[in-house]
């Protein structure tokens, strides 16, 4: 074998590239993990996104899913006593699956009262929460989003919520919009607290 001798200069020109190859390296983990971390919380606003824009929906449609629950026709006990006929009549359909779309109802009601059970238990836990602070803007912001979706048949205008608080109807926007966040973090727990 041949001993392959290496002069002074190329030994130091073999260094500099490995410190280069080393610094490229860093700098290429460093940028990658950077990368890695904004995608991160890229995805986690997005998800916390979507979970504000569910709990908008939500609220929007409370009075709707209120009234879905009271007026479903279909109920455990009737769905255990009746034949899937009688049930098909009150509901005004012919189906292949008779007992598939009486099933598929009955879940649907009792997801909606699931959800409706939970987004109350959290409006009450919000207004007495507001209620029970001394800041004023908290409890005018829980009272403004109950107005809005909860009480009454149907939405107030945003003028009548500004006429009865005294403010102008942007800030009854900010303040349901203010709303919205904070109930959404009490909707999704540690998810929606992850985002503040």
């Amino acid at each position: 074998m041949d001993i392959l001798e290496i002069s002074e200069k190329d030994s130091k020109m073999l260094q500099f590239m490995e410190e280069m190859v080393a610094t490229g390296v860093a700098r290429g983990i460093k940028q990658g993990i950077e990368q890695a971390k904004n995608e991160e919380r890229l995805k986690e606003k997005l998800t916390y996104d979507i979970k504000l824009k569910n709990t908008r929906l939500l609220l929007k449609n409370y009075r709707k899913f209120v009234s879905f629950c009271k007026q479903a026709t279909v109920s455990e006990k009737e769905l255990e006593t009746a034949t899937v006929d009688e049930i098909l009549d009150k509901l005004y359909c012919e189906a292949y699956d008779e007992v598939t779309v009486v099933q598929s109802i009955l879940a649907s009601k009792k997801r909606t009262e699931i959800i409706m059970t939970h987004i109350e238990k959290i409006k009450n836990f919000y207004i007495f929460d507001a209620d029970s602070s001394k800041n004023d803007e908290k409890r005018r912001r829980a009272h403004i989003l109950d107005d809005l979706y909860i009480k009454g048949k149907k939405q107030p205008r945003v003028s009548e919520i500004a006429r009865r608080y005294h403010i102008s109807e942007r800030q009854v926007n900010r303040d349901k919009n203010a709303a919205i966040e904070e109930i959404a973090i009490l909707m999704f727990g540690i998810d929606g607290i992850r985002k503040m």
